[in-house]
């Protein structure tokens, strides 16, 4: 199998869209499919396998190059703990991994290169706040991990990242489940930069930036919270100064209330359009989606490498700026 990091060094990853927004614009019964837990959206891999998969598949079909959205991305003992289902937080995340992988399965016949990334999410609980002791996140979130990697994913992806404690716990957390199950799998780590431009507890992109390099973590990037647009002066940063990979995954633009309900308004085509100038100006080697993308979305940045030439090597540039 094609190690990850080797791919990205040869050519642009295209990841998936988000799962948490697709199962919301779903009409889903409360006992029926969330199995009385509402709002629990990884209970879902339990209750309904069958919809899990249709998600990922219509990534696939739209063309991503891997599922980076397992439906894990609360998995955590502490976050299930909230449903009082703590005791399933090894088996909801290595079942997340699995649908996932059955779902790429059935894309095999076209020889093409896909990987699964396990997903983890920030949780309910930020340390640096005082809401969960350090340790106890990062023995949860060895759980967890040891969950996915059960699973078989290909990379753990620690996302929507707030909190440079949880970043440490998340990260220290995934080294133990891997060492664990000797798999040289890599950690991905992406932040969330609010439209504030820092974290939420206030770390701007290069103080989270020092932290993960410390942590030797050779994949960065930003999702979530705003869209490509608040995020190109961050995106700049890093292709100035990350010697490793740099991904990023945003939102379909800032979200609005239409009629009562939540609306993203960034079309496939801008989409597209901000992710070609952060792959071309700013050696950008993975991208896709977040909340309000939709397979349309993934197809569009399809397209867009398609036509650039996604299978051509494309280099981390030589930074101008470095400050490692």
């Amino acid at each position: 199998m094609t190690h990850l990091l080797d791919y990205l060094t040869d050519r642009v990853l295209l990841c998936d869209g988000p799962i948490g927004t697709q199962v919301q614009a779903r009409q889903l019964d409360i006992e029926r499919d969330f199995l009385g837990h509402e709002n629990c959206t990884e209970i879902l891999c339990e209750s309904r396998p069958d919809l899990v998969r249709e998600i990922h598949r219509g990534y696939l079909a739209a063309g991503c190059d891997a599922i980076a959205a397992t439906n894990s991305f609360g998995g955590s003992p502490i976050t299930l703990g909230e449903f009082g289902i703590a005791d399933k937080a090894f088996g909801l995340n290595r079942r997340a991994a699995e649908l996932a992988r059955e779902a790429i399965g059935e894309f095999a016949h076209d020889g093409r290169t896909r990987f699964v990334f396990g997903s983890v999410g920030p949780g309910t609980r930020l340390p640096s706040l005082g809401h969960v002791a350090y340790q106890d996140l990062e023995d949860a979130l060895a759980i967890q991990c040891t969950g996915l990697i059960a699973g078989e994913v290909d990379a753990i992806l620690i996302e929507t990242c707030q909190d440079p404690l949880q970043i440490k716990a998340a990260v220290n957390g995934a080294k133990r489940a891997r060492e664990e199950a000797k798999k040289d799998i890599p950690i991905i780590v992406q932040v969330t930069v609010e439209t504030t431009g820092t974290l939420l507890v206030g770390a701007d992109i290069a103080a989270a930036a020092t932290i993960i390099h410390a942590l030797d973590v050779p994949v960065i990037g930003l999702n979530c919270a705003t869209g490509p647009r608040e995020m190109a002066e961050h995106v700049k940063w890093l292709g100035d100064n990350w010697p490793g990979h740099i991904s990023v995954q945003p939102n379909a633009g800032l979200p609005e209330l239409i009629a009562g309900r939540t609306h993203y308004p960034l079309t496939p085509r801008e989409l597209a359009q901000w992710l070609e100038r952060f792959v071309v100006e700013d050696g950008v080697s993975m991208i896709g989606g977040c909340c309000g993308c939709e397979a349309a979305h993934i197809a569009a940045l399809d397209q867009m490498l398609r036509r650039i030439g996604r299978d051509r090597g494309r280099p981390v540039p030589k930074k101008r700026h470095p400050v490692w």
